[in-house]
């Protein structure tokens, strides 16, 4: 099932970045160490009491993802958005003027940026930001600053791209960033309390 998951009112969230590597580690104590998988984001959200009405329309959705087996979008609230200044359409620069539709290749760590006067403001390390031509959520690594200098800028962010980015035609959202998830158990449990309100924790993981 597609759909949104509401994250309005939750109590307590929890987001985590997860990368598989593996440690190999020699008698003499030397190790080697070797990134083994692809990173993604984790997220838990605690729920505030809720009556039995506003707790039976979000479970109706948990519900109909059968465990694992789909994936949904769910917007954390405030990490989702920058904590900078920025306004406007962030579009990422061509790469070679000659020949614009030039992708910056999977495997970056950073993307050249228009700054052409319809953006402005800033972007800071931490925030998390998403392409307009894929799924995967990024984190931004150093400040990005836009002032209308008609400069092509650098914007640099972690892990590096899992899909090529075409300069002049995809947009960066750093507000709202949609995540696509899936629940981590097949069983999501609540709590009906003596105070009459439901209760529960969901945690789910990015789809790559």
């Amino acid at each position: 099932m597609a759909g949104t998951f509401p994250t309005a009112g939750f109590t307590a969230l929890e987001l985590k970045s997860n990368t598989r590597s593996r440690l190999t580690e020699s008698v003499s104590g030397n190790t080697q160490r070797i990134k083994t998988g692809s990173q993604y984001f984790s997220i838990k959200l605690k729920s505030p009491p809720l009556s039995r009405q506003d707790f039976n329309a979000l479970y109706s959705f948990i519900i109909q993802q059968d465990g694992q087996v789909e994936s949904f979008t769910l917007v954390p609230p405030v990490v989702s958005s920058t904590i900078g200044t920025m306004t406007g359409t962030v579009t990422t620069a061509n790469v070679n003027s000659t020949d614009p539709a030039m992708s910056q290749a999977a495997g970056s760590t950073s993307v050249a940026i228009t700054d052409d006067g319809t953006p402005s403001g800033t972007l800071k390390k931490g925030d998390v930001i998403k392409f307009s031509n894929h799924d995967k959520v990024y984190m931004l690594t150093e400040d990005l600053t836009l002032a209308n200098d008609s400069a092509v800028k650098q914007m640099s962010f972690y892990p590096p791209l899992t899909t090529a980015i075409t300069g002049g035609t995809d947009t960066v959202i750093y507000n709202n960033v949609p995540f696509k998830v899936f629940f981590q158990s097949d069983e999501v449990s609540y709590e009906l309390q003596n105070d009459g309100y439901y209760r529960y924790e969901i945690s789910v993981r990015e789809e790559i």
